[in-house]
């Protein structure tokens, strides 16, 4: 994990403490809406981002931190979104500045899991959480129930040995040398039909981390990796 330093856009805040008169300019921009502020970006006003920072920086580092649990690592999420912001502030074309700060953060988390830099027992303690309890909105819920739907669906479509092991494994809680012995087999067959199971349910989600990057990822571990 590299050491969480701070981009030479944000040391504007720091002479909010030094120079008074900014710190009122500041306030007079927090009246502000979003959409205003982002017109003032895109003509390189840096005390309209420093707004917009201010504005959603807490609520952003929270989502990450929901997750992740690990401060340096969601304070660069945090930081990345906001000078990617700042360096395309003249293209940028966003209507709803909270939602698409949102939907950044999860993509960011979700590359962030991907990229396999986090800490062992992250998926030991994500198979504590129900992602029914992550959720803010109806749509979300309705989001994991399509997904555990997907998952299933993608469990009957595995070829008949592969299904009944990955079952087995999954709804039994077997582990590997009991299903070999059940059912007449190898340990070392047993790991591979999981392994062929594992791979065929991940690339049937794959599309859906477009869409959902982090609900994908934890209904992916909560269903088939925590036993």
């Amino acid at each position: 994990m590299r050491k969480f330093e701070r981009h030479p856009i944000f040391s504007f805040l720091i002479f909010i403490v030094l120079y008074p008169t900014i710190a009122v300019k500041l306030s007079t921009y927090s009246t502000y809406t979003d959409n205003e502020l982002l017109r003032l970006l895109s003509r390189n006003n840096i005390e309209a981002f420093d707004n917009l920072y201010t504005r959603h920086w807490a609520e952003m580092y929270k989502s990450a931190f929901f997750i992740l649990k690990e401060q340096d690592a969601c304070k660069d999420i945090v930081q990345d979104i906001f000078v990617w912001l700042w360096e395309h502030r003249q293209v940028l074309e966003i209507h709803t500045l909270k939602s698409y700060l949102k939907a950044a953060v999860k993509f960011k988390v979700a590359n962030y899991i991907r990229s396999q830099k986090i800490r062992k027992s992250f998926f030991e303690e994500l198979a504590d959480y129900s992602p029914s309890a992550m959720v803010t909105n109806s749509e979300e819920m309705a989001e994991i129930n399509e997904l555990k739907a997907i998952i299933h669906l993608a469990i009957i479509e595995l070829p008949d040995k592969c299904r009944e092991i990955f079952r087995l494994s999954r709804e039994e809680h077997l582990s590997n040398r009991e299903i070999a012995d059940r059912l007449g087999i190898s340990v070392k067959t047993v790991e591979n039909q999981m392994t062929i199971a594992l791979s065929r349910i991940r690339r049937t989600l794959e599309p859906y981390m477009a869409i959902a990057p982090v609900l994908t990822v934890i209904c992916f571990h909560q269903y088939l990796d925590k036993f």
